[in-house]
This record gives C-alpha cells, sequence and structure tokens, in this order.
C-alpha cells in the first residue's frame, strides 16, 4: 500500500511539475525585459516568499483603469509590486496580459530583487525600492523601426509635435488615468499614429517631465524612423505608420512647412572701379 501511494504521488507531482513548466513556456516573450543585478535574493527567503505574495495579491488591486500596486514586508525583505495596462486595452486584455507577467517575469529574473517587462498591451515591475514617481536618473529603452520616412526633416517635425501635444494631454488626465492618443498627417500622404502614458500617480507636472525627457531624449538619436517607442516604469510613447491602438483618437494637425526665406541675393557689382567700367563701355567704338 506504502508502495502505491509513494507511486501515485509521484505521478501527482510528475504531472503538476509538467503543468507549471508548460504554462511557463506557453508564455509570450516580452518585448523587452531587464533583471536588474545590483542585488538577489536566495532561494525560499523571506524576500521570495513576499514577492509571491505580492504577485498573488497585485491582481486584485486595478484601480479601474488597468494600474495596479501593491506592496508586502518591512525592511529589507519589503516588496513593492506594480503594473500597467495600456489605456486602449479592455479588461479581459489587461488581466491575461498581467498574468503572463506575473508568471514569465520571475521565470527569466529568479534571483533579482528588481525586474521589469514589457508587453505590449502591460507592464509589470517589482523591487525591494520605491517604485512610484518620476526618477530622472533612470534610464529608458528605445525600440526603432528601422525603415526611415522619405521626408526625414518634414517627417520629424509633424512626429514632434504629435508626441508633445499628446504628453500634454496624457498630463492633463486625472488620478485615475493618464492616456492619450492622436495622430498626424506626415509626407507622402502618410497618417503617423501616436500613443502617450503616465502611470496615474504621478503628478501633472511628473508625467509631463517624464514624457518631455523621453521624447527630447528620442529625438537626439533618432530622426525618421517610420516606427518606434520609448519605454520607462512610469510612462512610454509610441508611434507608428499604422493604427496600433483602440477607441477614438484626436487628430492633430501637422505643423507648416518652415517659412521660404525671401531674402535677395546680393547684388552683383560690375569687376573693378566703376568709373573705369562705364568708360570701357562708352568707348567700346
Amino acid at each position: 500500500m506504502f508502495i502505491l501511494a509513494g507511486k501515485f504521488f509521484l505521478w501527482l507531482f510528475s504531472i503538476f511539475m509538467y503543468l507549471i513548466n508548460t504554462i511557463t513556456l506557453a508564455q509570450p516573450d516580452f518585448i523587452y525585459y531587464d533583471c536588474q543585478n545590483a542585488a538577489n535574493y536566495t532561494k525560499n527567503s523571506t524576500y521570495q516568499r513576499n514577492l509571491e505574495t505580492s504577485l498573488s495579491a497585485l491582481p486584485n488591486t486595478n484601480s479601474g483603469f488597468g494600474f495596479y500596486n501593491f506592496s508586502t514586508g518591512n525592511g529589507n525583505d519589503r516588496v513593492n509590486s506594480m503594473a500597467l495596462c495600456r489605456g486602449d486595452v479592455d479588461s479581459n486584455s489587461c488581466r491575461s496580459c498581467l498574468s503572463d507577467s506575473i508568471v514569465k517575469l520571475p521565470q527569466i529574473c529568479p534571483v533579482q530583487r528588481e525586474a521589469i517587462g514589457y508587453y505590449d498591451n502591460c507592464l509589470l515591475q517589482y523591487s525591494d525600492n520605491i517604485i512610484s514617481g518620476y526618477n530622472q536618473q533612470g534610464t529608458n529603452e528605445n525600440l526603432v523601426n528601422p525603415q526611415n520616412a522619405t521626408d526625414r526633416d518634414r517627417f520629424t517635425r509633424s512626429l514632434m509635435s504629435l508626441l508633445n501635444e499628446l504628453g500634454r494631454e496624457a498630463a492633463a488626465g486625472g488620478p485615475l488615468r493618464k492616456f492619450a492618443t492622436g495622430n498626424t498627417s506626415g509626407p507622402d500622404f502618410t497618417t503617423i499614429y501616436g500613443l502617450a502614458q503616465c502611470t496615474p500617480d504621478l503628478s501633472e507636472q511628473e508625467c509631463s517631465d517624464c514624457l518631455d525627457d523621453s521624447v527630447n531624449q528620442f529625438a537626439i538619436l533618432y530622426r525618421g524612423e517610420n516606427g518606434g517607442r520609448s519605454l520607462l516604469p512610469v510612462c512610454n510613447f509610441r508611434y507608428e505608420i499604422f493604427r496600433f491602438f483602440n477607441g477614438s483618437t484626436m487628430v492633430i494637425p501637422s505643423p507648416p512647412p518652415p517659412p521660404i526665406s525671401l531674402v535677395s541675393p546680393p547684388v552683383q557689382k560690375p569687376p573693378g572701379n566703376i568709373d573705369s567700367y562705364y568708360s570701357n563701355i562708352l568707348n567700346l567704338d
């Protein structure tokens, strides 16, 4: 009997491990993730238990607009977790994305105290440090489409105008959602679609600063790419020449072309002394 019972439990354990591994392998890949190696935790430690508790409780903290925030533990074992769904995704897609993140991120960052993962529809971050508010020392990850617009200067002017307007609109959002989408005309009959978002716990000024800094850094590095995005834990933007988001969108006028210079070219003076020039003409006979 004991032998049969032992084999039965071994069989159940094997099935359980198979299901866990299958679920883990089935999760889609992040578009970007970062496992911070500054500090690690040990297996079966208090920090790991707090991390598991925090991630398990996180889906129950929805603000109603896809923002999740939960902390547990004390001192060095405190875990802060945060998730943000893209402002235009429905609640089912949001929950599914968060569930994938909660399984995937600890698997690819198995001992790191701090990690962040980005999907198209959501992001997940956890850390033993405070993760709310905008830290200007943070670094953003930029991803771009290598294809360039035909008129890169005009495309860039239209793009910057669009992103700046979306940044102002997102920052002006209330304490539950800071999110904006829009489009504008680009060169050669293209339409540029854009999206900007901040975590709603940021103040209007913090959101504006975060997006402004991201856009300005992006503009220094890139010019005229047909698509791109900038990722930070508390703010992000994306643009494409195709519509990639849901719902209504603002139509933002493209900026006017730079003014044409009306400065007349300098008058060409005749060579030599003007008197001798006319004298030569008069003495041609």
